[in-house]
This record gives C-alpha cells, structure tokens and sequence, in this order.
C-alpha cells in the first residue's frame, strides 16, 4: 500500500497527516495540484519493452503530446522543480517522493503500480531502493507555485528507510 505523511516545512518532527487510504492520498494530493492514481503492473517483459506495454496509458496521460522514458533510479536529495507536469508509473521497487508545495511536505511512498504526478513549479526530491524503476512521463501543464514556504535542506525528512520502517510487515515491493 501506498502511504503519504504530510509536515509543515518548518517541523519535519510533527506529522500532520499519515494514511495509506488510497481515497485520501488523492484529495490531499489534489489539495496541493498533484496527482495519484493506479495503473495494472505487467509482470512479464524487459524493461526495454516497457514503453510498448504501456503505450496507450501514456498517451493518455500526455494527450499524445508528451516525452516518456524508462529511469532506473537512484536518489535526488536535492530539491527542484520542473518547468513541466512530470507523472512517474512505478514498475518495480520503491521510493519516495517528497512535494513541497506551500509551507507543507508531503512524502508519497510509492509501490508497483503508483503513478504520482508532480505538478509544474513544485519544489521536490526523492528518494528510493537502488534498483528501482520508473515510466517518466513529462508533459506541458499549467505551472503552480511553490508557495512561500521556507528552503528545507531534503535530510531534514525522514528518508525512506525510517518511512519503511515506521510501517509494520509492509509490502513485498518494501522489504529488503
């Protein structure tokens, strides 16, 4: 299961949100122009193939006008933002995405089968498992702002590894 955990940017000790109800992650997420939804996972196939696999998912997501590419991830803890609406299809491992929109941070752990879309203009970084891969889909999009919340240096958050560890048993895709 996905989990989302929310702080203010300014408390990254006091945790204003934390749920794994797919219903929730999607109005909050919402709340900051972001985006969550659930693709089916194709369990056979290279990687290579993947493009192919999910060819009409990506078309619909970037009305045919957009760029997608396969990305084996490593960590990004530094935070950006992108002149572009960027939606990343978890295929396999996990990671966390971290938006910081307005004076909050919100972390998604994502899963096989979670596509999150990351608004353009919003500050973010992630991290994640060595290993794990992704369909990057980047299109045009209406750019929102940052908001006026303060720098955060990205260690200030717990990482992935205390996000994986606050949740009991977990998924297949997080152990290890």
């Amino acid at each position: 299961m996905t989990l989302l955990t929310v702080w203010p940017d300014d408390q990254p000790g006091h945790v204003l949100l934390r749920t794994e109800d797919t219903g929730a992650i999607v109005a909050e997420l919402g709340r900051v122009g972001a985006g969550f939804a659930r693709w089916p996972v194709a369990e056979s196939g290279s990687d290579e193939g993947l493009l192919d696999r999910y060819r009409g998912l990506i078309e619909a997501l970037g009305g045919g006008d957009c760029s997608a590419d396969v990305v084996a991830g490593e960590p990004s803890l530094v935070e950006r933002s992108l002149g572009q609406v960027e939606d990343r299809f978890f295929v396999r491992g996990a990671a966390v995405w971290y938006l910081h929109a307005g004076r909050e941070v919100h972390a998604v752990l994502c899963e096989p089968g979670d596509v999150l879309t990351v608004p353009a203009g919003v500050r973010h970084w992630h991290d994640g498992r060595a290993g794990y891969v992704t369909v990057r889909v980047r299109r045009a999009g209406a750019g929102t702002s940052g908001g006026a919340g303060r720098v955060v240096s990205p260690g200030e958050f717990p990482g992935i590894r205390e996000l994986v560890a606050e949740r009991a048993g977990g998924s297949p895709a997080l152990r290890g």
